[in-house]
């Protein structure tokens, strides 16, 4: 695989073990260059893609006895090595970037829960749509159009969809409709839905649309166009006309200002400390603004290599926007080919700095002290009498839990979700369908969910909840528990049975009862009735289609 269109002369080789593993020897034959490597699998995926200045030194550090167990993992799952050679580290660093983003390897960095990354999507269609549109598990988005973004969680990106709708009017509805739809009597659509509106003028829309999104002067031109057309509006006294440019300018112009100042020289200045405990990096990010921190934002994530700190830095600017200095602890890898491509990438020069005194450092220690402090184990009250009421080894900042939903047996169904810190971590939701057991059995139901969930964790060496709740009794529990046991997994795991609100653990002969004002009681309701609902709603789903299917046949 050799990406098309590279934009700087590149070579690109493979390296395959005879038996389907790579093996140090075959690291061996890595060029001394740099260049990008991709570890990819048996069916030639990528599942992991990297930079380095010297390609040998750098893939010859996966093979060695520092390199951490989410390294082993991902090497042991990968058949063949990939190089390609450039000519130097800064456009290595523009390689790595575009390949991650088209192939989304499993193992390099992933922010999307931590940052929920949002689209603006211009469809390919004969009267195109504007959407907002986030990319799936597997990195991909179905709808084909022109992309624009992404724009984070908290930034104006749904304020500047619903002013944009309305200020070019694109449709939403679906066209060859008799009559023209709701959004067009509310202004807020030309109507091609009712062929109200030739194709050429409202791709005139769509022109000025696109040139809004991308900014800059483009955005510029729009509004000193829409300028024009409200003074001839206003001369031909057509009032209603021209009121409405004018706000539609007025908004375009706050999209313009808020533009210039968060590109300004001056405008930002972010600050990154990092901490690496038990294979994992975390991160936190104070951004200042006019000299007043204006948000922080943390990460955790695995470790792979050597590197993270320049890895990080590369993924996480792919969507936040770039200030122009950058304030680190300590100086990243490939210090100057990270500057050539943020400065590249924000339009104008950006400084990575290592302050050794003064306020900046300071900053810095502060952040680090945070990352510090919650690492020692400050938790919500709920977490912290958890661990003290089941006498758990560690805090249980990550808690799944287990249900099995049926219906007389039929269409059972398993689901698990997921709390960290005490709230619902949506994106690690599952849903399971029963593979293996006939008829309505809940406990060996509940032993093949268990079971898939930790066999699957352990296969991709991704991290263990530190807490397992199963809905139900001892039943119920000893089911979680055999399967544990056959993945030789010492994880601690309860099950809270509803009736009176007991708790079984394996090492208490009694069950246990919490206080019902207990918030660690409150919490384990909580996630033992979400998995519950979530559980039922896939239930509902299955039946939903196979009653659809029966009216079909």
């Amino acid at each position: 695989m050799e990406p098309s269109g590279l934009p700087f002369p590149s070579l690109c080789f493979f390296l395959k073990g005879a038996d389907m593993l790579l093996t140090t020897d075959q690291a061996k034959n890595a060029p001394s260059l740099p260049g990008v490597y991709i570890f990819k699998s048996k069916e030639g995926q990528p599942i992991y893609i990297g930079k380095a200045k010297n390609l040998k030194e750098r893939v010859a550090s996966y093979f060695s006895r520092n390199a951490g167990e989410r390294a082993a993992v991902m090497l042991s799952q990968a058949a063949s090595l990939e190089f390609i050679i450039t000519d130097n580290e800064a456009e290595a660093l523009v390689l790595e970037s575009r390949l991650i983003k088209e192939h989304y390897p499993k193992y390099n960095i992933d922010l999307r829960d931590s940052e929920r990354f949002t689209y603006i999507l211009i469809t390919k269609e004969k009267f195109p749509r504007m959407l907002l549109v986030r990319r799936s598990r597997g990195g991909k988005i179905r709808a084909k159009g022109e992309l624009f973004g992404p724009f984070t969680s908290g930034s104006a990106h749904v304020l500047v969809a619903s002013t944009l709708r309305k200020i070019f009017k694109l449709r939403t509805c679906r066209l060859g409709q008799k009559r023209p739809c709701l959004q067009y009597h509310l202004g807020f659509c030309m109507g091609p839905c009712a062929g109200l509106v030739s194709e050429k003028e409202y791709n005139k829309q769509v022109e000025k649309l696109r040139s809004v999104l991308s900014g800059g002067k483009g955005l510029e031109k729009v509004i000193a166009e829409m300028e024009e057309e409200m003074k001839k509006a206003s001369s031909k006294q057509n009032f209603e006309r021209a009121i409405e440019l004018r706000n539609s300018i007025r908004a375009l112009s706050a999209l313009l200002e808020r533009q210039k100042f968060e590109s300004s020289s001056e405008a930002n200045e972010d600050f990154i400390s990092f901490v690496e405990q038990r294979g994992k990096a975390h991160f936190q990010i104070f951004r200042q603004v006019g000299g007043v921190i204006r948000e922080r934002k943390k990460f955790e994530f695995s470790l792979i290599g050597e590197g993270a700190l320049s890895e990080f830095l590369s993924r996480f600017y792919e969507a936040a926007s770039i200030p122009r200095r950058i304030y680190l602890e300590q100086e990243p890898e490939s210090k100057k080919a990270l500057e050539q491509y943020l400065s590249a990438k924000r339009g104008g020069p950006v400084s990575i700095v290592v302050p050794k005194k003064g306020d900046k450092a300071s900053l810095l220690g502060l952040l680090r002290k945070n990352i510090l402090l919650e690492l020692a184990g400050t938790a919500e009250p709920a977490i912290l009498e958890l661990k003290n009421a089941l006498f758990l080894p560690a805090l249980p900042r990550v808690i799944e839990c287990f249900d099995v939903s049926n219906l007389y047996g039929a269409a059972v169904v398993g689901s698990m979700v997921q709390f960290v810190n005490g709230k619902p971590n949506k994106s690690n939701y599952r849903r399971f369908k029963i593979r293996t057991v006939e008829g309505q059995d809940d406990f060996a139901s509940m032993r093949e969910i268990v079971l898939r969930r930790y066999q699957r964790l352990k296969n991709e060496g991704a991290a263990f909840p530190d807490l397992i709740v199963i809905d139900g009794g001892k039943g119920q529990l000893h089911a979680a528990l055999s399967a544990l046991s056959e993945l030789r997994l010492s994880i601690p795991c309860i099950a809270l049975a509803k009736e009176s609100e007991e708790i079984y653990h394996p090492d208490m002969a009694a069950p246990l009862h919490l206080p019902r004002s207990s918030p660690a009681l409150k919490l384990l309701q909580f996630a033992r009735d979400e998995a519950h609902r979530f559980g039922i709603a896939y239930h509902r789903l299955l039946r939903k289609n196979r009653f659809r299917k029966s009216e079909i046949a």
